[in-house]
């Protein structure tokens, strides 16, 4: 949706800021909140976060600061519980990543090594995949049942209510955007693109023009559409 709205609005002259910046190749969770969905991390940091105090008042209430600010941004997409625990659990998180940076374990060199930072990023993509289990549950005993079976205490598939040729799919699909992020981390579309040869840019375009006359899909709005 933001990338359609980017283009749309390039095209009546306006020039929109991303909204996404290959948030699965974050290193941390801070990271991932300057990454993912931009407008909105701004605008609870801005309007929530720093008027609360901010990180300015001491080490515990820049804690409860972090704590508030994710909880309202978890209710800002819906009264459920579900959304609040989302909120809550990435507010979690990211008082344990500042908790870390402050203590002995921050000087370790291992973090600044590739294998280092290697494994940064696969906990984070990890972590967070288990914290879109409750945004997208409707209930708390589904997010329950979903993470039992991630992490394979539930054999039956139909746990997740899908069968084995789907979950391989799913798994091909998943590998493939995680390293196209990881590859584009430091990158943006339109310099790729620019930098592209003329042949892959009609390629890639005649792709996609075949691809909406072909392939018209479902009606799958996502959570986002409401708003």
């Amino acid at each position: 949706y933001s990338h359609c709205a980017i283009g749309t609005a390039m095209c009546l002259g306006f020039a929109l800021p991303d909204n996404f910046c290959f948030p699965y190749a974050a290193e941390g969770f801070s990271d991932f909140w300057r990454r993912w969905h931009i407008s909105l991390s701004t605008w609870l940091r801005d309007y929530l976060y720093i008027p609360l105090g901010g990180s300015r008042d001491g080490t515990w209430r820049t804690y409860r600061n972090l704590m508030v600010t994710m909880m309202l941004g978890g209710l800002w997409h819906g009264a459920a519980w579900t959304f609040i625990i989302w909120g809550a659990l990435h507010g979690l998180l990211l008082i344990i990543e500042r908790a870390v940076r402050l203590s002995r374990l921050a000087a370790w060199d291992l973090w600044s090594q590739i294998s280092g930072r290697l494994i940064i990023r696969i906990v984070t993509l990890v972590v967070i995949c288990f914290t879109w289990v409750p945004f997208r549950a409707k209930t708390w005993e589904q997010t329950v049942g979903h993470w039992r079976a991630m992490v394979g205490w539930s054999t039956n598939e139909g746990a997740l209510g899908i069968g084995r040729e789907a979950i391989a799919t799913a798994w091909l699909t998943f590998l493939l955007l995680i390293a196209g992020h990881w590859m584009l981390r430091d990158h943006t579309l339109e310099a790729l693109w620019s930098r592209s040869p003329q042949w892959l840019q009609v390629a890639v375009m005649s792709s996609m023009i075949i691809a909406l006359c072909i392939l018209p899909g479902e009606d799958r709005a996502f959570i986002y559409f409401q708003f």
